[in-house]
Parts: C-alpha cells; structure tokens; sequence
C-alpha cells in the first residue's frame, strides 16, 4: 500500500530541431508577455518560468496570431492562469491563436476559462502548424465549444499539420467539440504518438477521451491512446473520439477503466482503432506522473457536514469534494435532485462514507441522490434506509438505495450501498439504482441490501430495476429480493435490447410468485445484453439465469457458479483481477479493489472493533492507533503493563493535535535526551507501509517540562484530516 508521490508534471526535454542562431531568450515572466510585441519572431526558452497566478493575456489572437517559433527547450512553464471574462473571451491559453507556427517541448500547468477556442498550450491553430513534444497539466473550462487539454481547435488550413510527441493530463470541460487532447480537427493534421490522460465533460455535442470531433479526409492519428473519464449531457459521446465524420484512426486505443463500455469513437461502431493493448499502455506509461485528480481541483467545494451536504440542493450543477465521513444518525433526508432539477454536477466522494441516513419520499425518484442526469458521481459509500410511497402512474419513476434514475449520459464510479430499499407503489427498484435512460455508464459499483417491492409493480433487482439503456461493467449485487410483481432478478429486473451488463455477479434469495423471475435478471430483451456475468446458487438452487418463469432457459452470457466456484479466480472470465477485481481464493467471491479494506481497517476487524472506529478513539484508554501501530490486544486496559513499550500515553490537546508522555526516562534530567517523532498521513491507505520514514508527514517532537509531555518542537503539527500516526522514538544518549 505504499503511496508514491509525483510531481504533477514532467517537462519533455527532446527538441526537434537545432536552435537557430539569433533566437530571442526567454527567461521570466516579462520576456515571455513581450512576446505579443512579435508574434512572428524565433524564440527559446532557457529557464523554468513561474507565472504566479496572474492573469495571462494569451500570445495571438485571430486577427493577430502567433506565426512565429517557439523552442521549450525541455522547460516549463507552471501556475498559467487564463481566466478573465471567461463567459466572453475566445481563443484562450498560453497562445491564444497560432497559424502556421512551431512550437516545441515546453510544460504548461494552470487553469484556462474561455467562451470558444481554449486549450492548455494553444486555443486555436490554424493553418500549417508543428507542435512536437510539448505536454499540459492544464484545467479548461469552456462555456462554449472548442476545447482540449493540448489544443482547443485545428481548422483553418489545407496543408498537413504536425502534432506529435504530445501528452495533456488535465480536465476538460465545454459545451460541444470537447477533447482530451483537441476538440476539433479540421485539416489534414498528422497526430502521432500523442496521449491524453485528463476527464472531459460537455454539455453539448460531440466529445471524446481523446478529440471530440474529427472531421478531415486527409487527417491521421497514429498511435495514440486515452484513459481519462466522459461523460456529460451532449450527442456523439466516445471513449476516444466523439464524432469521426472522416479520417484514419490507426493504432490507438483506450483505457476502458475510464469509461467501461462506451463507444470508442461515439458516433460509429465501425471505427474500433483499439490495436494497443492495456499492457503496451501500462509499459508506455510506467515512469509517467499521476494525471491530476478533478477531486484536488481548487473549483471545488468541500463537503465535511451535513449541513454542507444537505446544501448541495442549492447548486445542483457544482462541483463537490467529499472531505469526511458524514453520519445522519437516522435523520430523514431529501434525495439530491429531484424530477424537475436532476443533479447535473460532479460528486468526488474519496471513499469517505454517508451513512445514517433515511429517504421516505413520495417523489417520483427515490435514493440518496433522486436523479442524475449528465453527471458525475465517484467513490461515495452510502450506507441508509429509502423508502418511496410514490402513487403516480407512467414508468419514469425509479427507487434504488444510490439512485431513483441516472439519465443522459452520467458516470458513477466506485460508490456502493449497503441497507434497504422498499418500494411501496413504484415501479423500478433496484438496490443500487431504480432506472437508467441515455446512455449512462455505471462502473465498479457494489450493493449489500434488502430490496422489496410490495405491490404488483414490475422491474425489481438486486442492483438494478429496469435497465433501459446504458452500460453497467463490473458491478455485484448481494441483495436479497422480494417482490409481488413481474420482472424480478437477483442483479437486475429488466434489460432492454439498448442496454450492456459485463463481468458482474450477484448472489442472494429472489422471490416472487409473477412470471419473468430468474437469479439474475427477470428478463433481457435480446442476447448478447449481459456478457461475463455469473450468480450464486446457493440461495436459489436450480432457479435459471432468466426468463418467463423458474426453471425457464439459461441465458447465454450468464454462468451459475455454486458456493466454492464463486470463490475460484478461474471460473469468472474476463474479469481483471489486475486492476478491478481481487478475491481470496476459496475464502471469498470477487470483490473490487476500489473497496478493499486498509491496513488499519482490516485490523479493526481482526480487533473486533468497529469499521468507524477512528485512529484517535480511545479504546479503554488507548488510542485506537495506537493499538494498531504496536498491535495491543483490545482488551488491553494498562500500557504500562505492556514490555517494551516506549510510552505510555497519548493525548489529543484542544485542536486535536497529538501528545506524547513517556513511561519511562521521559524527564531529559542528567543529560538524558529521548526524542520521537510523529509521522502522520492524509490517507489511511498509508499505514499499511511499515516504514515510517516514507510517510508524507513527519514532526519532530520535543520534550515539555511544563505539561511533561513530548510535542512538536516548532509548534508546527500533522495534519489532522484522516489523521494518524507512528511513534519513532530515539535511542537516549548521554
């Protein structure tokens, strides 16, 4: 469990060509603005430069673009900030508008907002335009079209563009033609060797992982791949290219843990391109930094009580960050959105639990969110009881324990359910999600619950109630299912002929006296819906996959495994036990990595304490982490019965931060000096690493007379968001 830390960008130190004699240097801030003097002139940059967060008029524009040669020269260029009037302002980013220019091996970090034209390094190139080994750790916001991490839009020309050797790791985010690394390319460019890493949203048509529309006879991309998230609310919506009207893709491919199911390029199945394999990207990729994380954006808002939470209703298009675990202690909550006002934000949960919670609604949609509709959800565990009385009529209503309805073409990520979930009129009832409708994809998503429908309303399952479109992909259900009505499975009630289910599993009773029951899924509406899928027969004995009724066909792409072959690795195929899935052979059926328990938690389980128990909670007496750190049996009233121990208390003073009494030689009298460190993290993930020395955080700590107490010597302290801590303490020397 180790956690490596990178820095968020690499400068690329390869050149193209030889710099030419005469070239102007650039060296700061100053230099690099007195660019807009002479867009057509030679240019090298000789130093890193800092742009301190003020902000950047871009070099060129449409009237006036940069024609001439920019060299990087391996450099960069960090805290680029673009965001004046950004509702107004066209062709934003470092270079605003370049035509038939060069541009070569320099860094970009920053925030880009502009209407159209916006990109981390140019907003728009037109013409006849080399970029070559130049890469953005940049965040663009568009509230119009035309945007991508590298390059906003490449139009405007009839020779052949050059972009190659290029890397964007940044978000994206825009209202049509919207793209990893270009929104739009419009001339017979040549784009090779390229990746783009960031998430790309849009509100409008046409976007992709990779380029949101790519629309040239002549134009090529070569060897090139994608592994950010899409999502949004517009038309055309791919994996790696939104829209390709025209053009080659050769050699390139996506990283389907992003983006599941979706279409590689959105509009056409025709186009595949997918020749790299998720090991040629995993070796390309290996001493690359971690592309930025949306959750760390400063656009975010963070979300640690529940009165912050319950305020998510106010801005049901923001962006969140989930910054603790929040319990509702059996308050009665709304659902967040609602049929007239889904919630079309982002939700980073950063595996932090709300929990406590109680929905008993008699809106339309039922869940801890009600609908959500082009958004994002990621890596929220949801722990709760939802209930809906909805009395209307018509099938758009939807009860899940996460979700009543995820429409348009949403991403949720990483999150689960574990309660009940009761329908008492509704249709549509699902464990994690009542209904989906547009395209929504549903990833690495898990449910632990009650499901039942008690009146004689069709579309019951484990996970989810009627499947209407959309693709769910390495999911688990283990939910027990009742229902008076039709359609009823142990994952899923109903699968229509638009939507996907891949490599998931369920397990636990279904029982209904209706027809169309099976032990997966009461009915798919067409073969080839649900691939590499399989359910436990332990609850259920010989009930079959689906149908009509018990002991109807076995569906194709759903295998029944018994007790001990849900617990072989060999027996679920296609499953990625690498990166998605783990199990413990013959102890356990998969589970997902995205919820393995930690270090800490895994010992509060053998310590038979519980989940919640925080690193700080004094358990008779004794910190919790501290138990954990030195292993001390829980029943363990008296430290200072404990051989070998180096203390023999730890406090928390008034701001919580930590205290340390020595049991023994604590006073530095006669010239004895002990001292210790705390050596903190901001994840908990951290404390499976035995080695102290590579935690994040380390405070020297000094002994007080005054409170007989060691703490830190420059009064500086860990930090205390999901804090814990080790204990090193030195060998006293004379």
């Amino acid at each position: 469990m180790k956690k490596k830390i990178f820095a968020m960008l690499v400068a690329v130190a390869t050149v193209g060509g030889a710099i030419p004699a005469g070239a102007t240097t650039i060296t700061n801030r100053a230099q690099l603005a007195v660019i807009a003097f002479d867009l057509a002139g030679t240019y090298v940059l000789e130093s890193d430069i800092d742009l301190l967060d003020i902000d950047w008029a871009p070099l060129g524009n449409d009237k006036e673009p940069f024609t001439g040669t920019f060299y990087g020269n391996g450099h960069a260029i960090r805290n680029l900030v673009c965001t004046n009037n950004p509702s107004g302002n066209n062709n934003r980013g470092l270079f605003g508008c370049a035509s038939n220019a060069t541009i070569e091996s320099v860094s970009v970090s920053g925030v880009v907002a502009g209407k159209q034209y916006v990109g981390g390094l140019v907003g728009r190139a037109r013409g006849e335009m080399v970029i070559r080994d130049c890469s953005t750790a940049v965040e663009i916001t568009a509230t119009g079209s035309y945007a991508g991490g590298l390059i906003g839009s490449c139009d405007g020309g009839s020779a052949t563009s050059l972009i190659t050797g290029c890397r964007a790791d940044g978000f994206v985010g825009g209202n049509g033609y919207v793209g990893g690394l270009i929104g739009y390319v419009y001339v017979p460019a040549t784009v090779s060797n390229c990746v783009a890493r960031g998430d790309v949203c849009s509100s409008g048509s046409d976007f992709g992982g990779f380029i949101g529309r790519f629309a040239h006879a002549s134009a090529t991309i070569d060897d090139c791949w994608s592994s950010g998230a899409v999502w949004g609310t517009g038309g055309n919506i791919g994996s790696f290219v939104g829209n390709r009207q025209s053009g080659t893709i050769t050699n390139c491919a996506v990283s389907a843990y992003a983006n599941g199911l979706r279409l590689f390029c959105g509009n056409t199945t025709a186009i595949t391109g997918g020749r790299l394999t998720q090991a040629e990207i995993k070796a390309r990729s290996a001493n690359w930094p971690s592309a930025p994380k949306r959750a760390n954006s400063a656009s975010m808002t963070p979300i640690a009580t529940v009165e912050d939470f319950l305020a998510i209703t106010n801005d049901l298009a923001g962006c969140y960050v989930l910054v603790a675990d929040i319990d509702f202690g059996g308050a009665t909550i709304k659902p967040i959105g609602d049929f007239n006002t889904a919630f079309t934000g982002e939700f980073y949960g950063q595996r932090h639990r709300i929990s406590g919670f109680i929905v008993a609604t008699t809106d339309r949609y039922a869940g801890l969110f009600g609908k959500i509709a082009g958004g994002r959800v990621s890596g929220v565990q949801a722990e709760g009881e939802v209930t809906s009385s909805y009395e209307g009529s018509g099938s758009d209503v939807g009860v899940g324990g996460f979700a009543g309805k995820i429409d348009s073409k949403s991403l949720v990520e990483g999150c689960s359910f574990d309660g009940t979930v009761a329908s008492e009129g509704s249709s549509n009832v699902g464990g994690f999600v009542g209904y989906t409708v547009d395209s929504p994809v549903i990833l690495r998503c898990c449910v632990h619950c009650q499901v039942a429908n008690g009146f004689d309303k069709p579309n019951t399952g484990g996970f989810i109630g009627h499947h209407y479109n959309g693709s769910v992909m390495d999911c688990y259900a283990e939910s027990e299912v009742e229902s008076e009505g039709s359609y009823v499975g142990g994952f899923a009630g109903y699968v229509a002929s638009a939507a996907k289910i891949a490599t998931s599993w369920c397990s636990g009773m279904v029982d209904s006296q209706e027809n169309y029951i099976g032990a997966f899924v009461g009915q798919a509406n067409g073969n080839g819906r649900i691939t590499d899928s399989y359910y436990d027969t332990s609850a259920n004995g010989q009930m079959m996959a689906t149908g009509s009724g018990r002991g109807s066909a076995a569906y194709v792409g759903v295998t029944p495994l018994d007790g001990d072959g849900m617990t072989q690795k060999s027996n679920f195929a296609n499953f990625d036990f690498d990166s998605t899935w783990n199990i413990d052979e013959m102890s356990s059926s998969p589970y997902l990595r995205a919820f393995e328990k930690n270090a800490y938690e895994v010992w509060l389980g053998d310590a038979g304490l519980p989940w919640y128990t925080a690193p700080g909670a004094d358990v008779n007496g004794i910190p919790a982490g501290v138990r954990y750190v030195f292993d001390i049996p829980a029943e363990a009233t008296d430290i200072n019965a404990l051989p070998g121990e180096p203390f023999f208390h730890v406090t928390a003073d008034g701001d919580g931060y930590p205290c340390v009494k020595f049991r023994a030689k604590r006073d530095p009298c006669e010239g004895v000096v002990v001292s210790a460190t705390v050596c903190a993290t901001t994840d908990l993930l951290d404390m499976g690493n035995p080695d102290p020395a590579d935690w994040p955080h380390r405070v020297a700590l000094r002994y007080d007379a005054p409170t007989d107490t060691y703490q830190p010597a420059d009064g500086s302290h860990p930090p205390t968001m999901f804090f814990t801590w080790r204990l090193a303490v030195a060998s006293p020397v004379d």
